[in-house]
């Protein structure tokens, strides 16, 4: 502390004015927690998450950087090696004897038995899967989509909402290639996605992630984004089940001529009210729907077929409930239609292991259910297909970041479940057109096509329709989807 005194100048009291400002000053900062934390509980949490935003921030800005700066100095293609190589020493006459005779060894490798994904006798033909399915304990994806120089990259310290986001993903190449002249894929490939794209990301989860390793992995993830709150023995059991193309292959009942199979996903807005798109719908190989899909009476405008039918358990009783009114009172049941589930929760592999074994489910909150209800008797395990955690949670990460990731409320954020599907879609198909979804002129219209009377459109915090809608209008603009604006 100053002593006090009685200065007579007026410069020296302005100087130990000064002094005692200081020191008070720096007084307050060093016990700024214990102040702060006696004033207000609720101050200390805001602060404390704002520090945490701001740090984020600043790492994000980082990698915004690196990425830049990496696109410039490289050409290479988009998916990162996560493996620091060395370079091998030139081989002398012994190391290529043994090379030769390695390779004459090893030149055919056997095909394994319910396990491989043989694709010989498709249109989209899986060349290099046809003998070996993929490697799901492959190298990790990264969070960077760019190659970085192992020199120039920085140690960063850990942080709370990267681990949160897990941005390391297991690679699988079933829907990996295509003879399609105008492939989806070849124009994301392009500067515009590349920090959104990862060309070899799972979509469908099957009997080969039935893996322990694998359950250790993405058991950390909550929701639709891992497999946190379903037990080994649950995902074990339903994942064993899925055990054929069908199940790791979204196309494996094509049997076009064209070399491009054309996907139209239909939502359920009411731009589709009056549109006459249906017979056009129609006209697609594969026609995508989801959660209340009403056709009965609305064919002229949405059309009839419905190739895959998509829902969470959630959303599917949610849409039994609020649209039985409406028409839509039992699942679609054509013999075209396959079924794409989200998995939200444990419920989710269990309506799907009742439904594949005949059973009542015998747990959860489902329990005593029967499955056949909904679903009917005597399925095929090629009716269920069920998309990989790692493959929602890459489209959350990458294609539909929101800063609520960033605050207590992130656990109830995912993409809707028209938007997983149409991401879907666009990495598996071909050719993508989208009907019924959200267009910047979307307060015309009613909230869903079969509505009676005018429903205004709401905004949920699980899902940002916005959000969504810019990527629609994105994607639209580069040719990666045609999107179905009726203005």
């Amino acid at each position: 502390m100053i002593p006090c005194v009685n200065p007579r100048s007026k410069s020296l009291r302005r100087v130990l004015l000064a002094l005692c400002l200081v020191t008070l000053v720096g007084l307050l900062f060093s016990h700024k927690e214990q102040i702060v934390n006696t004033i207000s509980p609720r101050w200390t949490a805001y602060y404390k998450s704002q520090i945490d935003l701001i740090e984020n921030y600043i790492r994000f800005e980082e990698m915004e950087e690196k990425q830049k700066t990496n696109k410039e100095s490289s050409t290479k293609p988009l998916q990162p090696d996560v493996v620091k190589t060395t370079p091998s020493p030139k081989p002398t006459e012994k190391d290529r004897a043994l090379s030769t005779i390695t390779r004459k060894t090893t030149k055919t490798t056997p095909k394994l038995p319910n396990e491989s994904i043989n694709l010989q006798n498709e249109s989209a033909i899986l060349q290099h899967v046809a003998t070996q399915r993929p490697n799901v304990a492959t190298k990790p994806q990264n969070v960077i989509t760019s190659k970085s120089s192992p020199k120039t990259t920085k140690k960063r310290p850990p942080s709370t909402t990267f681990n949160y986001l897990g941005n390391k993903y297991a690679t699988d190449e079933t829907h990996f290639n295509s003879k399609c002249p105008n492939r989806i894929r070849d124009k994301l490939r392009s500067e515009e996605f590349q920090d959104m794209f990862l060309e070899k990301i799972p979509v469908l989860q099957w009997k080969k992630h039935a893996q322990e390793s694998e359950y250790e992995r993405l058991k950390k993830y909550s929701g639709a984004q891992g497999w946190m709150g379903v037990t080994w023995k649950t995902i074990n059991k339903t994942l064993n089940l899925l055990n054929s193309t069908g199940n790791a292959y979204m196309f494996d009942t094509w049997r076009g001529q064209s070399p491009c199979i054309r996907c139209a996903v239909v939502g359920n807005g009411g731009i589709l009210n009056g549109s006459g798109m249906g017979q056009e719908i129609d006209s697609h190989d594969y026609v995508f729907r989801m959660n209340g899909a009403i056709t009965k009476g609305f064919e002229k405008d949405v059309g009839s077929r419905i190739s895959f039918f998509s829902f969470s358990t959630n959303t599917l009783m949610n849409s039994l409930y609020a649209y039985g009114k409406s028409g839509f009172k039992t699942v679609p049941r054509t013999p075209e239609t396959r079924y794409i589930i989200l998995p939200d929760h444990d419920r989710d592999y269990l309506i799907v292991l009742g439904a594949l074994t005949n059973t009542i489910i015998n747990e959860g909150r489902d329990k005593g259910k029967d499955p056949a209800k909904y679903f009917g008797s005597n399925l095929t395990t090629e009716h269920f297909k069920i998309l990989h955690p790692d493959f929602m949670r890459y489209l959350r990460n990458r294609f539909l970041y929101d800063p609520i990731l960033k605050s207590k409320s992130r656990d109830i954020y995912r993409p809707s479940t028209g938007a997983s599907l149409l991401l879907a879609a666009i990495h598996t198909c071909d050719q993508v057109s989208a009907y019924g979804f959200m267009t910047p002129s979307y307060e015309k219209y009613s909230d869903h096509y079969f509505d009676s009377t005018y429903h205004k459109v709401v905004f949920y915090s699980n899902h940002s329709f916005r959000k969504e809608m810019i990527l629609w209008q994105k994607l639209h603009k580069a040719g990666v989807i045609k999107l179905y604006m009726r203005d």
